[in-house]
């Protein structure tokens, strides 16, 4: 796995920006329910957390999928989460563990990402802005990733608050344009988002 990038940058309703403009596309065919709006006023795209796969083909346009199956495409396929936390722009502490099955051959990633001794586990510890109530990070698949399960964990300023489980499956022939949604991945397909502690007022 290969260092992970950190996309932050204003990711409207949904998914209707300029970072993810092929997931959006490919969400299209997927019919959603729309509640009843006025005529003069468009229903807005619900908001999500998602777990998401983004390959570069060989015409190096990057296509986008809302997915947890990521096919193991050489220095092709990321893979990463999109957590919708709401609220006013404002820093956070992001802590992100992403833990595989079975060990990777090599993780580079940068000094904010401590890596387990038996290279399952890598723990990223950093302070980032949240824009338009938006997070997302992603890893991208190298030569020597394994096959199996690999789970992201989120805290948000010490507090757990989302989990995203993906399966990486192997493409022998390694074609670019592999769609994962043609993939069997048997783990839940969306993010778990745990609840807030509650705090109680002293009476």
């Amino acid at each position: 796995m290969i260092f992970p990038s950190l996309r932050r940058v204003a990711v409207a309703a949904f998914l209707g920006c300029a970072v993810l403009p092929a997931l959006a596309l490919a969400q299209s065919a997927v019919p959603t329910p729309v509640a009843d709006t006025p005529a003069d006023k468009p229903a807005a795209k619900p908001v999500r957390s998602i777990p998401y796969v983004s390959i570069t083909g060989v015409d190096g346009r990057q296509r986008n999928y809302e997915t947890n199956a990521i096919p193991l495409l050489y220095n092709r396929a990321c893979f990463g989460w999109r957590m919708y936390l709401g609220g006013p722009n404002r820093t956070i502490s992001l802590t992100e563990v992403l833990t595989t099955s079975q060990p990777a051959e090599q993780v580079i990633a940068g000094p904010e990402t401590i890596v387990s001794s038996d290279r399952t586990k890598a723990t990223t510890k950093m302070t980032e802005v949240v824009q338009d109530g938006v997070l997302q990070r992603s890893w991208c698949i190298i030569p020597g990733d394994p096959p199996g399960t690999y789970t992201y964990d989120i805290s948000i300023d010490g507090e757990p608050r989302g989990e995203f489980v993906f399966c990486a499956i192997e493409v022998p022939d390694q074609n670019p344009n592999t769609d994962p949604r043609d993939l069997h991945c048997p783990n839940k397909f969306n993010s778990v988002e745990r609840a807030r502690p509650t705090t109680r007022k002293a009476s």
